[in-house]
């Protein structure tokens, strides 16, 4: 019984230490997005996702676009050193700065995951996304995204529409960003990380701005909605296509010398 659990312990110390040394190395961070399910098993821990749930934003209402955004971007552009010191205040605010620009690999020190990064730099993580969300409001008017759409169309319409995240998510192994378009002016936004199908429709699995843990949501052909909560209708619009190219972007040219 000794022997079997000293096994079972040296095991388990094993695969922690394993999983606490993903993409410590540029070898490494290159050679694991050789896998393209790499991105959906980062997400699917809550070791890699961020530490607080959407909060604060314009009048209280929320960063939940923003959030979602950062989140996918610190997923496919950053790796850890924890050997390091922790960063200074101004250091960090350089690498959430840089997570959020999305243009060029981002080095997090003292560190092995992000949801230990942003906890402790919450409130740091919590500005930004702020002023990202004004920024955009403001200058580039991103808001009147929030009104265009509808929260209900035909049944054909919204199984097209799941049939291509379907081929975007699953067949080509993109974490989708979509706007949740609610019934009213209301819009929310989700990433869809992985797809399953079922004999009548479609698992979703998505990591919700609103949630600490990754979530399902079902679909059955013939819906011409989904709810959310007990009563809101919404439709989901697959949107920031290009965002996520440029971050793919920045990875090949990252890697383009790393055999």
């Amino acid at each position: 019984m000794k022997v079997l659990l000293c096994s079972l312990i040296a095991f388990l110390c094993v695969v922690n230490a394993f999983a606490a040394n993903v993409s410590t190395t540029k070898e490494e961070f290159c050679s694991d997005r050789k896998d393209h399910n790499y991105f959906k098993e980062l997400l699917e821990d809550d070791n890699n996702r961020l530490s607080f749930s959407n909060r604060g934003g314009l009048l209280n209402g929320g960063v939940c676009w923003w959030h979602s955004r950062f989140q996918r971007n610190s997923i496919y552009l950053t790796m850890y050193n924890p050997d390091l010191p922790t960063p200074t205040d101004k250091e960090a605010k350089k690498i959430i700065s840089n997570i959020r620009k999305g243009k060029k690999i981002v080095i997090i020190p003292g560190f092995d995951n992000f949801n230990d990064f942003s906890r402790k730099y919450y409130s740091l993580i919590q500005k930004e996304l702020e002023k990202w969300q004004r920024r955009d409001g403001f200058i580039r008017q991103s808001w009147i995204t929030g009104l265009s759409g509808n929260y209900e169309v035909s049944a054909d319409e919204l199984a097209n529409k799941m049939d291509n995240l379907y081929d975007y998510v699953v067949e080509n192994t993109n974490i989708a960003y979509q706007k949740l378009q609610l019934e009213g002016i209301e819009a929310h936004a989700w990433l869809v990380i992985d797809m399953k199908k079922t004999y009548n429709g479609y698992k979703l699995i998505v990591v919700d701005s609103n949630y600490l843990n990754a979530r399902t949501h079902e679909y059955t052909y013939g819906d011409t909605y989904f709810e959310y909560g007990l009563s809101w209708k919404f439709v989901p619009y697959t949107e920031q296509k290009k965002e996520l190219k440029r971050l793919k972007k920045v990875i090949k040219k990252y890697c383009a010398n790393v055999l």
